[in-house]
């Protein structure tokens, strides 16, 4: 009944290796991206990493699509910042390292409340009535502008109060390595709750709802259960942020917010466990350091997701997967000349394309004189010359021609190794009964 792609993806031997990928290049990274910048960046994917995998808790392993995860998200930051200002002022011994934990529990209890109004309903149901409860609190976050801190939001420090370890969360070091940790705590846990008999009965209710309730489990109470573990970790992504940013504004609450984390979840792979990690480091790249050089990196962002929808489904997680059993087999060297016939013009039309988009924006204004000349990979090119339209758009359309070639190859080389593989399962599996 459970998806078997999903639970395969979850089994313990297939994740102890991902898994201890991941723990490494958490603890590596600040040797190789040592600036303060490159840790903020860090810490933010950090948060984003919990927060995409909370939001597959519903969509992915439950099957609610959710428009107003970020109600969660944001009520968590919002409890965390009024507690680090509450601790720094009062004689309460509190931690500051603990408090994504509060916000974890602001977002488990309203997760939980909101939680057994929304779930009565699947699918489109449930899709309308969490956006009616983004549409809510982002007006309850105008209103109550005591507790919300109005359009400036509210700000706290994380450096006053209680610390553990010896710590002060002065330096951006020491709050990386914080964010690290909660994340790998948080990874974890979520790990072990989609292993756990709730989690496999939730993959069961997303695949067929009528026949868990004829098994007499109630799909009612399974994902009130799993959206109020959503909301928990929602809430310590909040908290994490707070303490990150040392400020929280309405817009953590917002729809913006909400639509970023199921781009997250659905570039990953929302049928791996893994997969919103790579979809969470993959936007927080592109919104902090690819909004850096070009104000376009939402319209290739929109691309990216449009290509994986239709061209791959089971996000980037699903295309690594699928080479798996080549790998396993030794068959991928078959794969590689394909995929160099598609290489090639593939990366000559992403160039073409990257270059007309830039250029439509500097032709709008977005230079500083308009006589300037459009610079691309340090050439500059007349970008109010229609040559130069015209020859920009015909190398990336014959780029792209020119890879049908090698996708049509590399489907045939799939098809090859695909019937090669299955044989040798066979005879695998014959060996084995054999044996016994």
């Amino acid at each position: 009944m459970a998806d078997r792609a999903y639970t395969r993806g979850l089994s313990l031997p297939q994740g102890l290796g991902p898994g201890a990928f991941f723990v490494v290049s958490l603890a590596a990274a600040p040797w190789v991206f040592n600036s303060n910048a490159a840790l903020t960046v860090l810490s933010l994917m950090a948060v984003a990493v919990v927060f995409a995998l909370s939001y597959n808790i519903l969509f992915g392993q439950t099957g609610l699509l959710s428009f107003g995860h970020a109600v969660y998200y944001g009520l968590g930051a919002y409890f965390t910042v009024h507690a680090l200002n509450y601790f720094a002022v009062s004689r309460i011994p509190y931690p500051v390292e603990l408090t994504p934990l509060l916000g974890g529990v602001a977002g488990l209890f309203f997760g939980f409340v909101l939680g057994v109004i929304s779930v009565r309903r699947a699918g489109l149901g449930f899709a309308m009535i969490s956006f009616g409860i983004g549409i809510l609190m982002g007006s309850l976050a105008l209103i109550l502008r005591h507790w919300f801190g109005g359009d400036g939001g509210l700000a706290g420090n994380p450096a006053g109060g209680t610390h553990l370890f010896g710590l002060t969360l002065t330096s951006p070091l020491e709050i990386y390595y914080l964010m690290a940790a909660w994340c790998v705590v948080c990874v974890a846990l979520i790990y072990f709750f989609t292993n756990t008999p709730l989690g496999q009965m939730a993959t069961a209710v997303r695949d067929n709802s009528e026949r868990v309730e004829f098994m007499g489990y109630s799909p009612y109470q399974i994902r009130v259960r799993m959206h109020t573990l959503a909301g928990f970790f929602a809430g310590v992504a909040g908290g994490m942020a707070a303490i990150t940013n040392g400020i929280v504004a309405p817009d953590a609450l917002g729809f913006v917010l909400s639509g970023e984390v199921i781009i997250m979840a659905y570039i990953g792979g929302t049928t791996i466990f893994f997969g919103p990690v790579i979809g969470a480091v993959i936007l927080s790249f592109m919104q902090i350091q690819l909004s850096n050089y070009t104000n376009a990196w939402q319209l290739y962002l929109g691309l990216l997701f449009v290509f994986i929808v239709i061209y791959a489904p089971d996000g980037i997680a699903g295309l690594l997967k699928m080479h798996a059993p080549a790998m396993r087999y030794r068959k991928l060297h078959h794969l590689l000349p394909a995929y160099l016939l598609v290489a090639v013009p593939g990366g000559v039309f992403l160039l073409g394309l990257v270059f007309l988009v830039q250029m439509g924006y500097a032709l709008h204004g977005a230079q500083i004189f308009l006589t300037q000349s459009f610079t691309f990979m340090g050439l500059a090119f007349d970008d109010h010359s229609v040559w130069t339209w015209v020859i920009g758009a015909a190398v990336t359309a014959g780029a792209f021609l020119g890879a049908r070639p090698g996708v049509a190859r590399a489907r045939c080389a799939w098809e090859r190794i695909t019937v090669e593989i299955k044989a040798a399962q066979a005879l695998a599996s014959r060996a084995d009964g054999d044996t016994g």
